[in-house]
């Protein structure tokens, strides 16, 4: 081949894929105008959470609810536990009420194990009417004890060995 010959096709190769690339006039989609979004300011950020919470506050004042539950039925009570000497394997169990008839602990709202330490604490939700639990050590029933919530919501006691 001669150099005129290669030019021809350098031409050919260089042109070709530029006239596939750029297509048909009828193929060309037609660019839709769309409308600029509004902006996204931190008035309408502010309007439209104060939209959203009147809704939901509306919603809620509508609320149908069975019985006589009220949201204030339960409060978060503060589990603090010690013992004046290390405990190993130790079993902790939290009751809410005591069977009469049996005397035994009955409604059970956490089961724990102390390993290697010297306190137990935890976190529980319980009944706002309940104003004592029932701490028993290892299921030993005729160890247990019942120990108030003060008026923190806080469960404390210390174990003396």
């Amino acid at each position: 081949m001669t150099l005129s010959q290669y030019k021809w096709v350098l031409f050919l190769l260089i042109l070709v894929p530029l006239l596939y690339a750029c297509g048909d006039e009828e193929e060309q989609e037609v660019a839709k105008i769309q409308a600029a979004p509004p902006e996204n300011t931190m008035q309408n950020n502010i309007a439209e959470q104060n939209k959203i919470e009147q809704e939901a506050t509306n919603s809620l004042s509508s609320i149908t609810i069975a019985g006589n539950f009220a949201f204030a039925s339960q409060r978060m009570v503060s589990i603090d536990l010690h013992f004046s000497t290390m405990q190993f394997q130790e079993k902790i169990s939290i009751y809410s009420t005591i069977d009469t008839s049996a005397l035994t602990p009955v409604n059970l709202l956490e089961q724990g194990t102390i390993n290697q330490s010297n306190s137990y604490k935890s976190m529980l939700t319980v009944a706002t009417a309940i104003n004592a639990l029932i701490v028993v050590r290892n299921d030993d029933f005729s160890t247990l004890v019942t120990v108030k919530i003060n008026n923190h919501d806080l469960l404390t006691h210390t174990f003396q060995e």
